[in-house]
């Protein structure tokens, strides 16, 4: 059983100055959001914070970027300066221990309580001037080790939520921070070592289909210098494909989960939301290829035209806003054109990739 240590603000002040990674309260969190986060081809506005204690957000630098960042902003369901390493302290808890709802982070949750404590958020608008949306972050928690696969499965969460998106959280938003390989939501139970802890099962995890695939994505910190978490992730990037000019929604969110003890954290780069073309990992993708499918209701096919009629077979591949691959098919020769069955599952805006001998074209359909 892991040991409770709350520390005082003047402890962790003693211990900053041999900490590689170092934090500070940067004032209004929504005001300091703004100002770190905001990268290339995308405009932010009206931020808005909503935290227990205001110093749950801060400003971080690490000129040795431990965690593979070197300095940003984070959120974390603690204050900021419980972060700081080295790792000399088994179970970090630093203010907090206040429990609020979030019918977001709640619905993330496979287990059958679901207990929002201490939550850090921040909300805004945003307006992308590119189709791909990217956020670039790294989750920790004080969770690590011990309790993986248990019912203290803090999470994160990226709620986007506008144009030509159809999720299950509020306004119809989806999650963007899911996991590359299993598309699970980020956790402490979806995120790990791919082993329970001393305090969990392996069943609670196994609740996540699919949870050991991403193991690869996740760092001990057992003894580390640059942060007193004892484990998080490589820097991982969320994707989302939107429409460039139109107006979108997001919320950044994290929080203890089913008790407020042992804090978890994202850290954002600077300028770690940014907007660029077709960057959703698509091999080939041709950038500013002229429109070329379309997705039929009636029969639930998408339609291709621009492809040759006698140049061959052409493969299509769909992937949804976060870039993984849904389905893949051949077309079939229909008229003038080509067409294929849409795979089951998928809703809203989904890209798809149709290639025929050297050329490929990319485009985009709205499914129901």
């Amino acid at each position: 059983m892991k040991r409770l240590f709350l520390l005082s603000f003047s402890i962790i002040i003693l211990l900053e100055s041999s900490a590689q990674l170092t934090a500070w309260f940067a004032g209004d969190p929504a005001a300091a959001a703004l100002a770190h986060l905001n990268g290339p081809n995308v405009v932010l506005s009206n931020a808005i914070s909503q935290t227990i204690d205001p110093q749950q957000v801060g400003v971080f630098s690490d000129s040795t970027a431990s965690i593979g960042l070197d300095s940003g902003l984070v959120i974390s369901t603690g204050i900021i300066y419980g972060l700081l390493g080295p790792n000399n302290i088994p179970n970090m808890t630093l203010g907090g221990g206040f429990f609020a709802s979030d019918p977001d982070l709640s619905l993330m949750s496979l287990l059958t309580a679901s207990v929002i404590g201490d939550p850090g958020i921040l909300q805004m608008d945003l307006v992308p001037q590119g189709d791909t949306l990217e956020i670039r972050y790294v989750f920790g928690s004080e969770e690590y080790d011990e309790y993986a696969c248990s019912d203290k499965d803090d999470r994160l969460g990226m709620f986007l939520s506008g144009p030509g998106l159809a999720g299950p959280f509020s306004n119809a938003a989806i999650n963007m921070a899911t996991l590359p390989i299993s598309g699970l939501p980020v956790s402490v139970n979806t995120l790990n070592r791919g082993v329970a802890g001393s305090e969990g099962a392996l069943g609670l995890c196994g609740m996540n289909a699919g949870w050991e695939q991403d193991t690869i994505y996740y760092i001990n910190n057992d003894f580390g210098t640059g942060t007193q978490l004892d484990g998080y992730s490589v820097v991982l990037t969320a994707r989302a494909v939107v429409v460039p000019g139109m107006s979108y929604h997001l919320k950044i969110a994290i929080a203890d989960v089913n008790d407020a003890n042992f804090d978890s954290a994202v850290f954002l780069p600077e300028g770690a939301i940014r907007c660029t073309d077709l960057s959703t990992g698509i091999p080939g993708a041709t950038a500013g290829s002229a429109p070329v499918f379309w997705f039929n209701d009636q029969d639930r096919t998408v339609q291709v035209r621009g492809m040759a009629l006698d140049g061959g077979p052409v493969a299509l591949e769909a992937f949804d806003a976060a870039g993984r691959l849904l389905y893949s098919s051949t077309a079939a020769r229909n008229g003038g054109g080509w067409s294929a069955p849409f795979g089951a599952g998928a809703s809203g805006l989904v890209v798809l990739r149709a290639s025929q001998a050297q050329r490929v074209v990319t485009g985009k359909v709205f499914v129901r």
